[in-house]
């Protein structure tokens, strides 16, 4: 895995690449701009169920796309290391910190511990999905993030085929496997419970749930670009000969 630090300052890099382009061509597919004025995305964000493939997924989109990869570890590792974070966080204006502020006050963290890690962690979604082309897995950013700038996509599977990824990918145990799964579901669904009031598994906090015990990591990235492309008018840089609209797509 590339370290988080150059990670960040390559998708800097790239954000200030399109962000000169942009002043010369009409606005970016998929950008959506806040009514006080703020754009986000576009983004493709991935919550799931623990062992449903969400890595193996999000890789392959990025791989797709062109665009930087954050899953919840590498946003973790961002919020906890002050240089990274202060990097990413002075990379965005004032009117991006202001939107932030207004969201963390509209949160009501009263009886939370640790709100430091919280403010830092919505800070870095909310400079991500700023700055977008972006694909997320985790963290409760479909959450945050407006949902007209991006592709919210729900991964889950069957519990045996789970615990068989799991047991393969981890060395353990099909019952080791089994308990692993309940412990990290279980503090997922709180996390997002704590912090957003929302329930995890709701579909209508998705745009689209894929069963990767039904449909392979491979077709699933596909049935995703496809969405994006009919959601945010999103194209791809590699030619997939399947994958070429032969219509307008819905929202541009």
């Amino acid at each position: 895995m590339m370290p988080v630090l150059k990670l960040i300052e390559r998708h800097l890099a790239m954000s200030e690449i399109r962000s000169r382009l942009s002043e010369e061509t009409p606005r970016q597919p998929g950008r959506y701009v806040t009514p006080g004025g703020v754009g986000f995305g576009p983004c493709v964000l991935i919550s799931r169920e623990c062992g449903s493939g969400s890595t193996l997924l999000a890789e392959k989109l990025g791989e797709e796309l062109g665009w930087n990869v954050f899953d919840s570890k590498i946003v973790d590792e961002i919020a906890k290391a002050a240089h990274v974070h202060q990097r990413l966080v002075q990379s965005v204006d004032e009117s991006v910190h202001s939107h932030w502020e207004q969201a963390w006050r509209e949160l009501l963290l009263d009886d939370l511990s640790d709100k430091r890690y919280l403010h830092h962690l919505g800070q870095i979604l909310t400079a991500l999905g700023h700055q977008g082309n972006v694909v997320i897995v985790g963290r409760g950013a479909q959450y945050l993030l407006p949902a007209q700038c991006a592709l919210r996509v729900r991964l889950v599977a069957p519990i045996e085929a789970r615990i068989k990824r799991i047991a393969e990918l981890e060395n353990l145990s099909p019952e080791e496997a089994r308990v692993k799964i309940k412990q990290v579901d279980a503090t997922r669904a709180s996390f997002i419970g704590k912090i957003f009031k929302k329930e995890v598994g709701s579909p209508l906090n998705n745009d689209m749930v894929i069963n990767t015990g039904q449909i392979g990591i491979e077709s699933a990235a596909k049935i995703v670009l496809v969405a994006l492309h009919e959601k945010l008018g999103v194209s791809f840089e590699k030619h997939l000969d399947f994958l070429t609209p032969t219509h307008k797509p819905l929202a541009a």
